[in-house]
């Protein structure tokens, strides 16, 4: 099983935050994502309240493209969960796979493009995102060798809060990027 743990907050002082993680860690990369996301005709993930516990992507990256499906795992009403399965391949023909979608009857629902940095901090990998449409957004993932996903989940939150973000417990985002855009359709 692929087990990831990660919290995401919006902030309004990106370059602040972005000078404070620079201090703390390395770049790894900076690149310019574009997600395509997918449902399948039988069932529409985004339909899913509070939030999609299922998704479905393409993401085109600069030097790969990865189809993905990820899966929340123990999902709360408050829309919280413990952390996500999440399973991916390397595409070598983009256009190939979304034929081969759309003859299976998998809709297009949204395109997510946003610039990235991706910064490691010890065992914390840390995205800093420019989403075109929404705002900015830091995120931490647990990479480090944690006993569970509970000791993950206060690794990441006390990162965020290292850096300044007051109150992540309660500030997090407890869903994807497709929601912003997505929140005036259902």
């Amino acid at each position: 099983m692929n087990i990831e743990v990660e919290i995401k907050v919006k902030v309004d002082n990106f370059e602040e935050i972005k000078e404070k993680v620079s201090k703390m860690g390395k770049l790894v990369k900076a690149i310019k994502q574009i997600d395509d996301y997918y449902v399948p005709c039988h069932r529409d993930f985004f339909a899913n309240k509070p939030q999609p516990i299922e998704h479905l992507r393409i993401r085109t990256n600069p030097d790969k493209v990865v189809f993905e499906y990820t899966k929340s795992v123990n999902m709360r009403a408050d829309g919280d969960y413990d952390y996500a399965e999440e399973y991916e391949t390397e595409i070598s023909n983009a256009e190939e796979l979304k034929k081969i979608l759309g003859f299976l009857d998998f809709k297009k629902v949204i395109t997510v493009e946003k610039y990235r940095e991706y910064w490691m901090c010890g065992g914390i990998e840390v995205a800093l995102d420019d989403v075109k449409g929404a705002g900015t957004f830091v995120e931490a993932e647990a990479k480090g060798n944690f006993k569970d996903e509970k000791e993950a989940k206060k690794a990441c939150i006390d990162f965020l809060e290292n850096l300044g973000i007051k109150d992540v417990e309660n500030t997090q985002i407890k869903h994807g990027y497709p929601q912003f855009f997505l929140k005036n359709l259902y």
